[in-house]
């Protein structure tokens, strides 16, 4: 039996690297890259360094797809921004609904693909703890328990394989060795410096580019204000559009295909225990 897991993937380093690490152990590592359309570009931009998986651990290894995310994403993210962002903050209004979309797609395809687990490139390193910089809230431990509560509903394991393993420089070293192109603003380059634009390597992508998400984390990035986001509001934001969008959005993903769909264990969702089926 082939063993198979969904990796949510942007190509870049911690997805990456999570993808190399997988092969270890899998048959078939699904890489999905999600088009949510708001100011986001070169979402095959990653190509490059997946055929250099694929050459290392076999062609038949990686399955590489670009998942459109659009219509649930303005559900969870677009049409409640500013009520959301008057409560929580601007990346809970806009980047942690954007992950947690991601994470309900990846249900789907591992539902409708008969996949039992799915992971992504979540590490502690770069969850916020008032002192770093370059954090975002979504690799808070409790907004990973509540996608991984999600997913289990389902029947589908969700598990963040690199959150203690070792640290990005570590990752971003091995990749090296290994012959993959980094991007310039990932790689290790010390201080940071504005005048990086002018770098003629700035705009060369190897993953796709959040325009929107940059522009979200303005403080952040021209300001260098470090985040203030805390666990408790964003699980008290993401929980119950988990709870009503999400749920709602695999009930009708899978009401649309049945006719499509083949009997099996993973064939259709299991009735919602939090609301009937």
């Amino acid at each position: 039996m082939t063993k198979e897991i969904a990796l949510e993937f942007s190509g870049g380093i911690d997805s990456l690297f999570a993808a190399h690490k997988l092969a270890a152990d899998y048959d078939r590592i699904h890489l999905l890259t999600f088009k949510k359309g708001y100011l986001q570009y070169g979402l095959n931009a990653s190509r490059p360094n997946v055929e250099l998986l694929q050459s290392i651990h076999g062609k038949d290894s990686f399955v590489f797809k670009i998942i459109d995310m659009k219509s649930l994403f303005e559900k969870m993210a677009v049409k409640p921004f500013w009520k959301t962002s008057r409560e929580f903050g601007n990346e809970t209004a806009w980047c942690i609904p954007c992950r947690a979309a991601m994470a309900v797609m990846s249900i789907c395809y591992c539902l409708e693909n008969d996949i039992p687990e799915f992971t992504d490139g979540a590490n502690g390193e770069q969850a916020p703890d008032g002192t770093k910089l370059l954090v975002t809230g979504d690799n808070f431990p409790e907004f990973l328990k509540e996608i991984r509560a999600f997913a289990e509903s389902y029947d589908i394991r969700y598990r963040p394989v690199l959150y203690d393993l070792n640290t990005r420089s570590e990752r971003r070293e091995a990749l090296q060795t290994l012959g993959a192109t980094i991007d310039f603003n990932s790689l290790d380059l010390g201080k940071k410096s504005p005048l990086d634009v002018f770098h003629p390597k700035f705009t060369q992508r190897v993953q796709p580019i959040c325009i929107s998400g940059y522009l979200i984390h303005w403080r952040r990035n021209l300001l260098k204000q470090k985040d203030t986001t805390t666990p408790r509001m964003i699980v008290d934001s993401i929980h119950p559009k988990l709870e009503s969008t999400g749920r709602d959005y695999i009930r009708e993903f899978f009401r649309v295909r049945k006719s499509g769909m083949k009997d099996g264990p993973r064939g259709k969702p299991p009735a919602n225990p939090a609301r009937g089926s």
